[in-house]
């Protein structure tokens, strides 16, 4: 009987969407279904998939708090798609704070553009990705800040089998600071984080490394319509947090700088808009050496949504992307027409 009642204190709340996408890249994108550069060669491609559907459930039960998320991103065939796990973390109050265990959204670079390319500008401005983590953090109507400690996922350069993070027997460190206000009538948030790893090659290699970035985020509501979005960071071997244009961390350190910014404009209710664009940059004295550098990456994209029905929407995007390789030095582009269907409940 005791079981039934807690069963009976549970609430679940499944939410999710059913999503297609056609793109048609006139170069060769990085993934075909998804772009974060642009590779060498001038072929053409075509591209349909439904693997961002996702599903996912906001669970309460008292004070707890949970939420588990899956995409369909998990390495197979195109027409066998399986689950790639996104989110699965509890959240339980702290005396005055939260504590939130389990795998989400890095502390770090919070935000995201609007785009139907299912990478928001990883690789071209915008870091930060998924991990496991503990984070212990505080939110008021003015002020947050947050701490973490994450899985100190990173390279393997001395070829053991082991990230090196790992063997640095250290996790990942990641705070942020947040300030809300409201000049003139406008919502405004700015925050800055940061993150620190150690990496370590065992013996015979026996070097050690890290990586690291500070960044700055915006968010500016001039209108219920219009909402403003910037983010920009720098830092070094930032491959596993989408930075560096995923170039491969280096002993001796990989800087990279990069942002990205987003207008998005709801018009009459059914349609809304969105545009921007993103630039990643690594320091090209840290490529000196490597075959096929990629040593910028740049896009700009504009898309619209109509909703059809309620939860139903149509979406057009054209992005235009440029990407410079080193090593041999040449420039890679493609302009990127996609087009999708979604169904969110």
């Amino acid at each position: 009987m005791y079981q039934l009642h807690a069963a009976e204190e549970t609430r679940v709340t499944w939410y999710g969407n059913f999503k297609l996408d056609l793109a048609r890249d006139s170069g060769v994108s990085s993934n075909g279904n998804f772009i974060l550069y642009v590779k060498p060669g001038a072929t053409a491609t075509l591209n349909l998939t439904a693997r961002q559907t996702r599903l996912g459930a906001n669970i309460e039960r008292g004070k707890m708090k949970g939420r588990v998320e899956f995409d369909f991103y998990g390495e197979s065939p195109e027409n066998k798609n399986t689950l790639m796990l996104r989110h699965a973390y509890i959240t339980v109050p702290a005396g005055p704070l939260m504590l939130e265990a389990g795998q989400g959204s890095d502390l770090i670079s919070p935000l995201v553009p609007a785009t139907l390319n299912y990478t928001v500008a990883w690789g071209a401005g915008n870091i930060g990705y998924r991990r496991p983590k503990v984070k212990l953090y505080q939110q008021t109507s003015r002020f947050y800040w947050g701490a973490a400690v994450a899985r100190n996922i990173s390279a393997d350069l001395d070829g053991d089998k082991l990230a090196d993070g790992e063997t640095s027997g250290k996790p990942a460190l990641q705070g942020r600071l947040g300030l809300s206000a409201s000049p003139a009538g406008k919502k405004l948030g700015l925050g800055a984080s940061a993150h620190y790893g150690w990496n370590t090659c065992p013996p015979p290699a026996d070097r050690k490394y890290n990586n690291w970035s500070v960044g700055g985020d915006l968010k500016l509501a001039l209108s219920a319509e219009l909402i403003l979005l910037a983010e920009a960071y720098t830092g070094s071997n930032l491959g596993q947090y989408a930075g560096a244009i995923y170039n491969t961390d280096r002993v001796e350190g990989l800087r990279s700088s990069g942002g990205w910014a987003n207008a998005q404009y709801q018009l009459a209710a059914p349609l809304s808009l969105s545009a921007g664009g993103g630039l990643d940059q690594v320091r090209r004295t840290d490529l000196e050496g490597v075959n096929q550098a990629r040593a910028t990456n740049a896009f700009v994209f504009v898309n619209a949504q109509y909703e059809l029905l309620p939860g139903y929407k149509l979406g057009l995007e054209v992005s235009n992307w440029k990407t410079e390789y080193l090593n041999p030095k040449i420039t890679q582009r493609d302009t990127r027409l996609q087009w999708s269907m979604q169904g969110s409940f």
